[in-house]
């Protein structure tokens, strides 16, 4: 399965790195990123029932006329437990039409770490965004488990539909199938009249109990203007936030399986052996 999954992500690789590269030499109108700029945001909330708290930032530049290179960051906490990562996005994009590029980030814990890698792909048409992330992940665990796999490395795709009401204010759906399992998402974003600032919300709810809900500050630098415009012409969504989720969707999973081998056993939601005895009492069939 690994094997495959590599084999088509490199597909994947090339067969974007030609699109980004014919897409550069293209005369558009609308330049990638409209100068330097960048955001940061904090959360808070529960994450699988346990306190969460996210600091997320990201730099964004133009390359070219057409390209734009970003970075993004992250430290989490959950429960006792501290994330840290990072992500890289080089991007084509016209800001009256839409955007390709090639992202990649990681994610490291105290007791394991995550990679991903993929391409996203925007569409803008009116007031709506129809969006598109599809790569290849893994996770590894520091410790081995016998009733889960502690290496799993996969597919992942999330498809998103975000509808601006008014120019600052977005409402967004979307869905995505992370290591083998579902999750839906709900994200509200409202610009303020403070130059820069906006409010924002996510609500998410996924398989084997997975459900968390986030509300934030999120503030943007750059040029004054609405929040569909900082989406199209500024930064591209960051990558680490969903990527964590993605630990947490799989750690819920995690947990769900340990307490069926062994009753007794605890976990905070993202996959750890807190309390795992190692006393095996599988269900029967």
């Amino acid at each position: 399965m690994a094997d495959k999954v590599a084999v088509g992500f490199v597909k994947i690789i090339r067969s974007s790195a030609v699109v980004l590269l014919a897409g550069n030499s293209a005369a558009l109108a609308g330049e990638a990123v409209d100068g330097i700029n960048g955001k940061a945001d904090i959360t808070g909330g529960s994450m699988n029932s346990h306190w969460g708290e996210n600091l997320n930032a990201s730099l964004t530049l133009p390359v070219a006329p057409h390209l734009g290179l970003q970075t993004d960051g992250l430290f989490t906490r959950v429960g006792a437990e501290n994330f840290g990562g990072g992500g890289l996005h080089l991007f084509w994009r016209d800001s009256d039409k839409g955007l390709i590029g090639l992202t990649a980030g990681g994610i490291k814990g105290e007791l394991l770490y995550g990679f991903q890698g993929g391409l996203e792909a925007e569409y803008y048409l009116k007031q709506f965004t129809f969006a598109v992330n599809l790569g290849a992940a893994t996770i590894q665990y520091n410790n081995t488990a016998p009733f889960i796999d502690t290496h799993p490395t996969d597919v992942y795709a999330t498809a998103s539909l975000s509808y601006y009401p008014v120019d600052n204010l977005m409402v967004q759906g979307a869905y995505s199938r992370l290591f083998g399992n579902n999750l839906g998402e709900l994200l509200l974003e409202y610009q303020t009249p403070v130059r820069g600032l906006s409010l924002f919300s996510e609500l998410a709810k996924g398989d084997n109990g997975y459900d968390h809900a986030l509300f934030g500050l999120r503030y943007y630098f750059g040029k004054d203007k609405s929040l569909i415009q900082r989406h199209r012409e500024d930064d591209p969504p960051g990558l680490l936030q969903r990527a964590l989720t993605g630990i947490g969707l799989y750690g819920a999973k995690y947990n769900r399986l340990m307490h069926a081998y062994t009753p007794g056993g605890s976990g905070n939601g993202y996959g750890f052996y807190a309390g795992f005895s190692g006393a095996p009492n599988p269900v029967k069939p």
